[in-house]
């Protein structure tokens, strides 16, 4: 018996997937609420009660989809994640002459994100990220680090290494650790922490990629 509760007790911390249009609505509508509380106050202090009361919803449509905060807030997680994908997929219009230039153009697109999504920030950036927040944002820069890699070695002769995936997934780690204590120093990623990131990040990479790498034609 401690098997099994063990083995479904993962299960309660995730949201469970509307199958239904109408549930689908009701389903970002509770994001949307959680949202809208995690921009004016920290994950800890906003029960799925709040939740329920700001989307007129009864209560236990919030525990039909979220059983707990962890679940609900996971869901969130998981919203921004599909953001970031989408802002990393979108083409670059002009490619820079140099590939740190090109992946900076990515990583300044995640911080406007940040910058007009403070629950976004306070989630993924905040001193009281929980595990499965963590190991979300996680799972994303592989995937981010991944979308980098290729859209660097599409337009730039880069070294032949199957290690650079996941040496482009640890720089977006090392830059979100450093946008993190900007962001709870100062409640922002201000200008001189972004640069310090950008410095980190590429000066990570260019153990492993020339910094003058040449174009493609």
């Amino acid at each position: 018996m401690a098997g099994k509760d063990a083995a479904e007790e993962p299960r309660t911390e995730t949201p469970r997937q509307p199958q239904r249009p109408r549930g689908h609505a009701r389903f970002e509508a509770l994001l949307n609420a959680a949202d809208q509380l995690l921009r004016e106050q920290e994950a800890a202090a906003i029960s799925l009660q709040d939740v329920a009361r700001l989307a007129e919803a009864p209560l236990a449509s919030v525990y039909h989809y979220f059983p707990n905060p962890t679940a609900l807030f996971l869901g969130l997680a998981q919203r921004y994640v599909l953001t970031f994908d989408t802002l990393y997929a979108s083409p670059v219009e002009h490619i820079p002459e140099t590939w740190p230039a090109l992946c900076r153009i990515l990583w300044n697109r995640a911080r406007r994100f940040y910058e007009g999504n403070p629950a976004a920030m306070r989630l993924f950036l905040g001193p009281a990220v929980g595990l499965k927040i963590r190991q979300a944002d996680l799972e994303s820069n592989s995937r981010l680090g991944q979308r980098q890699h290729d859209l660097v070695r599409r337009h730039f002769h880069i070294p032949d290494d199957p290690e650079l995936l996941r040496r482009f997934a640890l720089s977006i780690t090392i830059s979100d650790s450093i946008w993190s204590l900007s962001y709870i120093r100062h409640g922002s990623i201000t200008d001189a922490m972004a640069r310090e990131a950008a410095d980190a990040r590429e000066a990570y990479l260019a153990l492993y990629i020339p910094l003058r790498a040449a174009r493609r034609s």
